[in-house]
């Protein structure tokens, strides 16, 4: 991590009023990551009856990236104040991924911004030694069993939905601009409540919440971190709520406050950790489902290994009234081992199957299905 030391002189407007920090220093890390995969895929695509399959083998490079930086500065009464502002590198929509303010002290912490939940942030799941991973990862990247590859929509609640992480959050909206306070941690308990007005991220526009689908959401989380000689223990969960404003109607979720609730944990000895998660939404129309993961690992000097599972499992958004019930499920496993070359410098290795599956297809047939499989590398560099 870099870290550049600037005069407060040179942050005056930041400073104004606050004479009892007049002695202290801003420090301004600047950090991030970068990740680059290379694999080869080998994918079996279904698409409707008379429409060819569309050709998604081969070898393939992908990669993600971002850079933070975090301004702070401790005030003469021990209170620290800083943010955290998230450059994506890799992007074609949102730029600025999370950008909050974060204040610090014996009372716990305060974050403000556009950040996720207390929830979320307090989760865990499956141990998984890879940086492509099967849990919130980067697999549909080289086996497209989301988006709309061949004219077929597929997946669409991958991200922060179950059919493809336990890391949910409530009807899919992800780094709101939210209120959260984490109490300090006693005996390895913690406790974290969120409350954002309206989905909106990065944004400072006023949202009418008249006849909104997602309002109020209110998140709590709890987890609880702690050692007993060599054996390791992190467990963690979380409950939220909002408000759908919308006129009900009959036969459905619509009007109904939805719902979402995950646990996980992990338990590690002589190296080697277990461990596994699982979420759920409810209430939110095409968004609801299940999904759980488990793992093993075993980490050893600079060398890691794993082995990771996960099945989730949502409404099918694009069929579900064709007929009404339609689900989508997927499946995947995930084998990896990690390298550490040198502090920031990880390399991967990994093999992966994924198998989904939709009971009806766009066009009202055999489901859109797409498995395959992964064998490829990666190197990531964090500083």
């Amino acid at each position: 991590m870099k870290k550049v030391l600037l005069g407060t002189s040179a942050l005056a407007l930041a400073t104004a009023g606050a004479s009892p920090a007049a002695a202290a220093e801003f420090e301004v890390d600047v950090g991030g990551y970068m990740e680059q995969f290379v694999a080869v895929a080998f994918s079996d695509v279904d698409t409707a009856a008379g429409v060819a399959d569309p050709d998604v083998d081969g070898i393939d490079s992908k990669q993600d990236a971002e850079i933070r930086f975090r301004p702070s500065i401790t005030l003469d009464n021990g209170i620290k104040i800083g943010a955290d502002i998230q450059l994506e590198a890799n992007t074609t929509g949102d730029t600025i991924d999370e950008s909050l303010m974060s204040i610090d002290g014996a009372f716990g912490r305060v974050l403000l911004g556009s950040e996720n939940s207390a929830r979320y942030l307090m989760g865990f799941g499956a141990p998984d030694v890879t940086f492509i991973n099967i849990n919130s990862g980067s697999i549909t990247g080289f086996v497209p069993f989301s988006g709309s590859v061949g004219g077929a929509a597929r997946g669409a609640d991958v991200f922060r939905g179950t059919l493809g992480s336990t890391f949910l959050e409530n009807e899919l909206n992800n780094d709101a601009q939210r209120f959260t306070y984490f109490t300090p941690r006693f005996a390895g308990f913690q406790v974290g409540v969120s409350y954002a007005r309206d989905p909106e991220q990065d944004s400072n526009t006023q949202v009418d919440l008249n006849g909104a689908e997602i309002a109020d959401i209110f998140d709590i989380g709890a987890n609880y971190v702690n050692s007993f000689g060599g054996f390791d223990v992190a467990v963690g969960g979380g409950w939220g709520i909002a408000r759908d404003d919308r006129a009900p109607i009959a036969g459905t979720d619509v009007g109904e406050n939805p719902q979402v609730y995950n646990f996980g944990g992990n338990f590690g000895f002589a190296g080697f950790t277990i461990g596994g998660s699982f979420a759920e939404q409810n209430n939110a129309d095409t968004e609801d489902g299940q999904v759980f993961d488990v793992g093993i690992s075993y980490e050893t000097g600079p060398w890691g290994f794993s082995f990771t599972y996960l099945d989730g499992e949502n409404v099918d958004e694009e069929n579900a009234v064709n007929p009404a019930g339609n689900d989508e499920q997927l499946q995947a496993y995930l084998l990896g081992l990690n390298y550490n070359l040198a502090k920031g410098v990880n390399v991967n290795a990994f093999g992966a199957y994924v198998d989904f599956e939709e009971d009806t297809g766009d066009a009202g047939g055999a489901g859109d299905d797409v498995d395959g499989f992964i064998i490829g590398t990666g190197i990531k560099i964090s500083f």
